[in-house]
């Protein structure tokens, strides 16, 4: 979904949209959406800068990463950016960035992405590390078993041979 500026009236605007969960590609195959994705929100242009505002909500499924096991995390994210035409940014001359700057987005002067504020704002919300419990104990390196649902019957793991001098190394102490 596309926004053209050229269709703002007196440079305000809103927009709702609800993508299937199929529809958007999220270019991240941890995260897999569930439900549709509901986005709304304003547009409003003053002088060269555009302002976007608005709210993403939806469900997704990501796995553990310790056991693996199948999570579902509701989305709920809102969203505040600034875009400035691609021309107007070259212009300024800007040799250092400033953090007003640092929040500031390049776009075609024409139209604004929402598709890539949805999938941005879905992404952001997953955590960098998801685990299905705090007390996740993962699963056996030797054998595959989920250690939360039983306990297996591997011995320690194997010393791998190259760390074998450091395990002499430290009993010599």
């Amino acid at each position: 979904m596309r926004i053209e500026l050229e269709n703002l009236e007196d440079g305000r605007g809103s927009f709702a949209h609800t993508y299937q969960p199929e529809e958007l590609n999220l270019v991240d195959e941890r995260v897999r959406v569930t439900e549709p994705i509901v986005v709304d929100g304003r547009v409003r242009s003053s002088g060269s800068e555009i302002q976007v505002s608005g709210r993403v909500e939806t469900k997704v499924n990501v796995e553990c990463d310790r056991c693996l096991k199948t999570i579902e995390m509701p989305v709920s994210a809102g969203f505040k950016l600034q875009y400035i035409s691609g021309q107007d940014y070259e212009s300024s001359h800007a040799a250092e960035l400033t953090s007003d700057e640092m929040s500031l987005s390049v776009f075609d002067g024409e139209a604004i992405d929402i598709d890539e504020i949805v999938r941005e704002q879905i992404l952001l919300s997953v955590p960098d590390r998801a685990l299905c419990d705090e007390n996740c104990r993962g699963i056996c390196s030797v054998c595959g078993t989920n250690l939360n649902s039983g306990s297996c019957e591997c011995t320690s793991p194997q010393v791998d041979p190259r760390w074998e001098a450091l395990k002499k190394f430290k009993t010599d102490l």
